[in-house]
């Protein structure tokens, strides 16, 4: 078993005077920019001159049975790598003051230790491959070679202490910040027994709620569990999560891939959740990065209606797919990464718009977007992955409690209340294919989601702060309408008398049949949604 973890009570200067450390290869690089550098000089600035103790919060060390002589660091990077720059900066001005003793005191002992095994002196603060040549440069006292962050640091800090200490007789004032660091900078510093472990430590001593925290929780123990592939690791996480822009979607995309076969896990649980689910040992790794870049392709293609993945159905998706898009419908993706990971494409397909139709009912009910509705679509996802649910009648039957019955969703259609314009597209277009069906099977209906097609406010939206109930209601979806929009152009703020002709025009059926009306009241306007209430159910089918 593991030896327990160590807790201790330190000084931040003693952390680099006393202990060999390094960052582990896998490890985010340097990323403090100049604001990052002063805050952290300004708020030591502040400490000194009231003589307070500074505490720096928490770091977190690893063991590494690999080079038991330095250990790996966790959480602190940031700090430790500035501090170490600090130090360099303040060596480098001591040196210009001719200050050599106390240069070179700092040099040996906050910077460079001797190592009796190589016998030379190496760098007290080992950093990944990317910031290792810029951080051997600053050792050495060649600062401008290489332009990186760490470089830019440097300068901050260079910066700060030549107003701290303009000329060679303020020299006391730079040994201050060095005793200062040495006394009065405080840290917990834990040290794990493995690198797994310190990540667990570093999750649940930094609640910190950001998104990227856990993408690279997961990157370091991926990592660190690689071993012999290694390099199939790195280029997998590369590919994945270069695939998003931002690592909040990153996080998102990892966290349905889990639920989609353990089902609902919260954000602040992932790490340790995934963990479990990993194990160790570099075959585990590769295995689960495999099947999340299985995953990635899916998920890519449920976020993209014109993906090259749906050619080859013979029955359209495009429709489905932007309900998801428009309504921001994310609860239920879990189910579909695992129906398309466990079923043939063209039966998870038909689950994909199925699923399309429970949402939007749920979407009107109040019953999507919340834990109750991620519960259910992550129970179903995880019957799915595990074979007990084998067709949609099986996966209705677990989401049933948020699925709406006829009558709760006419009702709740009917008082729904406003409608954003590119909602109200969607929901128009749905209602009038089931009017259309109805009417006249043959018609041919414009692309209600390209460009040419908007939405008309039937009782213009300029008239929105009108004392009437048709002011109030100008946003819902019994005053609005499709139409193409050339039509639409001739309307401007025209009073509905004026409209008919142009409605009349539209090859849309339930914009051509608001021009049937001679004057638009708020009892029209209630009559028209009640009929639209009555389409809905046919349109959302269950």
């Amino acid at each position: 078993m593991a030896d327990a973890t160590q807790f201790d009570h330190d000084r931040l200067g003693h952390l680099l005077s006393d202990r060999l450390l390094r960052v582990p290869r896998f490890q985010r690089s340097y990323s403090w920019d100049k604001s990052n550098v002063e805050e952290y000089l300004s708020d030591l600035k502040s400490a000194r001159e009231r003589d307070n103790p500074y505490f720096m919060g928490t770091i977190v060390f690893a063991e590494d049975a690999e080079d038991p002589e330095r250990q790996q660091i966790v959480d602190g990077q940031q700090r430790l790598a500035t501090t170490g720059v600090l130090l360099i900066a303040i060596r480098d001005l001591l040196s210009e003051y001719e200050k050599v003793l106390q240069a070179s005191h700092i040099d040996e002992r906050y910077i460079r230790g001797y190592d009796l095994l190589s016998e030379e002196y190496v760098a007290r603060l080992a950093l990944n491959p990317d910031d290792q040549p810029v951080y051997d440069c600053l050792v050495e006292g060649s600062a401008g070679e290489l332009a990186s962050p760490l470089s830019d640091a440097y300068q901050s800090c260079l910066d700060h202490l030549r107003i701290l200490a303009s000329t060679a007789s303020d020299y006391r004032r730079l040994v201050a910040v060095t005793q200062q660091l040495d006394n009065n900078v405080q840290v917990l510093v834990a040290v794990a027994s493995d690198l797994p472990e310190a990540y667990v430590i570093f999750e649940t001593l930094n609640d910190r709620g950001a998104d990227l925290t856990t993408a690279d929780l997961l990157k370091n123990y991926l990592f660190s569990q690689a071993k012999a592939h290694f390099q199939y690791v790195e280029r997998a996480w590369t590919s994945i999560s270069g695939s998003f822009e931002k690592s909040e979607d990153l996080v998102k995309f990892i966290r349905h891939e889990h639920a989609s076969r353990n089902g609902r896990v919260t954000t602040r649980k992932l790490y340790r959740a995934i963990q479990r689910d990993i194990g160790t040992g570099a075959v585990n790794a590769r295995k689960y990065l495999e099947r999340l870049d299985a995953s990635r392709m899916v998920y890519a293609a449920l976020r993209e209606p014109d993906h090259a993945q749906w050619n080859s159905l013979d029955f359209d998706v495009r429709d489905a797919l932007l309900a998801y898009r428009r309504f921001g419908f994310e609860s239920s993706l879990p189910l579909l990464l695992a129906a398309f990971a466990t079923w043939d494409p063209r039966k998870a397909a038909r689950l994909l718009i199925k699923v399309a139709n429970w949402s939007v009912r749920a979407q009107f009910a109040g019953r999507i977007g919340g834990s109750v509705a991620e519960e259910a679509f992550g129970d179903a996802a995880r019957a799915v992955s595990s074979g007990f649910a084998k067709n949609q009648d099986d996966v209705k039957d677990l989401v049933a409690r948020i699925i709406p019955s006829d009558a709760e969703f006419r009702q709740a259609f009917e008082g729904y209340g406003n409608v954003s314009v590119t909602r109200a597209k969607y929901l128009l277009a749905m209602l009038e294919n089931v009017r259309s069906a109805k009417k006249d099977a043959a018609a041919s209906l414009p692309d209600w989601s390209s460009k040419a097609v908007t939405i008309e406010h039937i009782f213009a939206k300029s008239n929105k702060s009108s004392a009437d109930d048709l002011g109030s209601n100008v946003d819902e979806i019994g005053n609005l309408t499709l139409l193409e929009r050339n039509f639409n152009r001739d309307l401007e703020n025209k009073p509905f008398e004026e409209k008919g002709d142009i409605y009349k025009k539209s090859k849309f059926g339930l914009t051509q049949e608001v021009a049937d009306m001679e004057v638009w009241t708020p009892d029209g306007l209630r009559k028209r949604t009640r009929g639209l209430a009555s389409l809905a159910c046919e349109a959302w089918p269950t």
